[in-house]
């Protein structure tokens, strides 16, 4: 059967070429006034179309109305899946919601099929059985007469037109069928629903460029302004697979020592259970893109032989369809960006992996970012340890005096649930505490006797002094605390101010405790260090008075965890008290 050949029937086939070919009288005046009509009625109808640009209005307004310029019982539109190749029905005005989902046309099958593949349009007079009008496989219902026109936009030769989809009319009346003069008319609307359809499309189109690149500006700000590695990292994410409309999203990232790949972020249904899993090197489709540095586009994962089912077995998500691209940064390849299933149920494409690649150069920038912030601070980090190494040089019996001050204050601010942003500034602050200690003679520092009255007052300056030292220093503001306060009391009796309770910083309420425990633990010229029982009996009994009880508890806590022999380079005897060890416990 050749493209143009239609299975013969009763029913008559009336195209363009059999209208023109036939006469047609002189139209009466009253048959001129409805055929004006009719045009005022298609230029309102396509000004109002293409003022329609949201889908779903646009597909309802063209179906009613072409409806209401034939009297027609009826109307659906067709549209091609550009992914299987077949043609499904968008919308429709008498066909059941169970038709319209299930029905699927190839080109060339039945009358729809038919005119998809000529892009001619067919009156059709007799009576005409549903399952050959549109080859769905219900039960056939009988169509008094029916219209079918492409829809191809103007202004360009039919074979070079893109096809946008086909629209089809029905009466159910076979003793009022559709006249010549009704195909004329809805083939007329065919041109206008077609600029109307591809205007929409661009629309979405631009849309969805317009809101990935406002996602992508408010990726950008959020790394101007946050040095949160992981919250910017599960923004990029959150924000790919919401703009793409997929029920689940990974980032994983290249271990550079293994090679395996590490799910940094996973989004979905059961996404937490794959965080810190790893991947070996080249496995899954995450694996290839990793491996080749290509964005990869899969609409059938179930049978590709490069997937790897049990991330899918893990999560009880099955995965159907993916679009994954790589994180390159500074020419390496550092990971894998990863969307799975649209929500919809259709395929991803070429647009949906040059938008996960803008998200990918994203990642890629705010991990480069993460890695440059690192090396600065870490840099910062050494040169100020490098300053409290420099104090400590000279007073030496009090070396090691801060790094361990330091370790132990941060094990008791884990304890508090400090954020990793007070800890990094509590590392900074306890490091640098004594800096003020500069100030100081060496005379008083390194006297091997307990001070004098006038000695210990010059050395109760050294908070302020060492506040003074930072002042000006941007970077270190936020460890004054630190410094100024770490010699109060919670009782009050403590310098530079005699502060009470919480009118002392919280900085200030917690060094004490550590600080404390560190001295007496720790040998000096005049005395032997305590057993870390004794100091932590000595902290209990100063528990409400000289130091903050909640810090304190903290404390006790947190010393179950810290290995007090290689902090100390000595043994530690168990703690015997039975008050010492109600704080064990």
């Amino acid at each position: 059967m050749s493209k143009k050949t239609l299975p013969k029937n009763k029913t008559r086939l009336i195209s363009p070429e059999t209208i023109q070919a036939q006469p047609r009288p002189d139209e009466a005046p009253e048959e001129l006034r409805r055929r004006y009509a009719d045009l005022s009625t298609l230029y309102m109808v396509g000004a109002r179309l293409s003022a329609i640009l949201q889908w779903e209005p646009l597909l309802l307004e063209i179906l009613e109305t072409a409806i209401h310029l034939t009297q027609a019982n009826g109307a659906s539109l067709i549209l091609p899946d550009n992914y299987r190749g077949d043609f499904f029905i968008a919308a429709s005005r008498h066909l059941s919601a169970h038709i319209v989902k299930e029905t699927r046309i190839k080109s060339g099958e039945g009358i729809a099929g038919w005119v998809a593949q000529n892009r001619e349009p067919l009156l059709l007079v007799g009576p005409v059985t549903g399952n050959r009008f549109i080859n769905f496989s219900a039960k056939p219902t009988q169509v008094g007469s029916a219209i079918c026109v492409p829809l191809v936009p103007p202004a360009m030769s039919a074979q070079a037109s893109p096809l946008v989809g086909v629209l089809v009319v029905s009466r159910r009346n076979q003793a009022q069928p559709f006249s010549q003069d009704d195909m004329q008319l809805l083939y007329a609307l065919s041109t206008q629903a077609a600029t109307a359809l591809e205007n929409a499309r661009q629309y979405q189109k631009m849309q969805r460029r317009a809101t990935q690149l406002q996602n992508l500006i408010d990726i950008s700000r959020e790394m101007a302004t946050s040095l949160n590695l992981d919250q910017v990292l599960r923004q990029i994410m959150e924000k790919a697979v919401l703009l793409l409309r997929a029920q689940a999203g990974s980032l994983l990232l290249v271990d550079e020592e293994t090679k395996e790949l590490i799910f940094k972020v996973a989004l979905g249904p059961a996404g937490a259970i794959l965080s810190d899993t790893r991947l070996p090197p080249g496995v899954g489709i995450a694996g290839a893109v990793a491996r080749d540095g290509k964005p990869l586009i899969v609409n059938d994962a179930q049978a590709d032989p490069r997937h790897y089912g049990g991330v899918d077995a893990s999560t009880a998500l099955t995965t159907q369809t993916l679009v994954c691209v790589p994180l390159i940064s500074r020419s390496r390849i550092i990971g894998v960006l990863e969307v799975i299933n649209k929500a919809d149920g259709t395929p991803f494409a070429e647009e949906d992996s040059d938008t996960l690649a803008a998200f990918a150069l994203e990642g890629a920038i705010a991990l480069e970012n993460a890695r440059l912030y690192s090396e600065l601070k870490q840099a910062f980090t050494d040169t100020v340890r490098v300053i409290a190494n420099a104090v400590e040089a000279r007073d030496p019996y009090t070396a090691g005096h801060t790094g361990r001050v330091t370790q132990l204050a941060i094990e008791t601010a884990r304890e508090l649930k400090w954020t990793t942003e007070q800890i990094e500034i509590l590392e900074i602050g306890a490091l640098l505490h004594d800096i003020g200690k500069i100030g100081v003679s060496d005379a008083i520092l390194r006297k091997p006797d307990r001070l004098t009255d006038d000695e210990y007052t010059e050395m109760k300056k050294h908070p302020i002094v060492g506040a003074n030292m930072l002042e000006g220093v941007g970077l270190l503001r936020p460890i004054l605390a630190y410094v100024l306060y770490h010699q109060e009391r919670f009782d009050g009796s403590g310098y530079p101010f005699g502060l009470k309770g919480k009118e002392i910083p919280i900085e200030g309420r917690l060094l004490p405790v550590v600080d404390t425990f560190d001295a007496m633990t720790s040998d000096r010229p005049y005395r032997k260090g305590r057993q870390p029982a004794e100091a932590i009996a000595e902290i209990v009994r100063n528990r409400g008075t000289q130091f903050d009880p909640e810090i304190v508890d903290a404390f006790l806590r947190a010393y179950k965890r810290i290995d007090f022999e290689s902090l100390y380079h000595r043994p530690a005897a168990p703690l015997d008290t039975p008050r010492e060890k109600q704080y064990n416990a």
